[in-house]
């Protein structure tokens, strides 16, 4: 529960970082910020940090579903797997539409 509970606030905060940071911090890295267009890295941030930080919520939530209501595993698994690949996906898009590799930044 803890450990989702942390991680979900690492999204959270990381997700708020790139939403509002345009320079390199302990969050984004150099590499990101050289590897997108300066014209279009606002847009990409923002996008990508509203990802981040919808990761983040998400994992919290589960954490403190699985810890106050011990739902089936199956269903359990499944949600994580749907909305965790759909936000990887996402994020692989918008490196991929952004920067034009599909090199997976987390």
């Amino acid at each position: 529960m803890f450990a989702q509970l942390f991680l979900g606030i690492y999204f959270v905060v990381k997700g708020i970082v790139e939403h509002y940071a345009r320079k390199p911090n302990l969050f984004l890295s150099e590499g990101t910020i050289q590897s997108i267009s300066k014209e279009n890295l606002p847009s990409y941030l923002k996008r990508v940090g509203e990802i981040h930080i919808f990761l983040g919520i998400f994992i919290a939530i589960m954490g403190q579903i699985e810890h106050w209501y011990n739902p089936e595993i199956w269903i359990f698994i499944m949600t994580y797997i749907i909305f965790g690949f759909a936000c990887i996906g996402m994020i692989v898009y918008l490196n991929k539409k952004y920067s034009g590799d599909y090199i997976l930044r987390l």
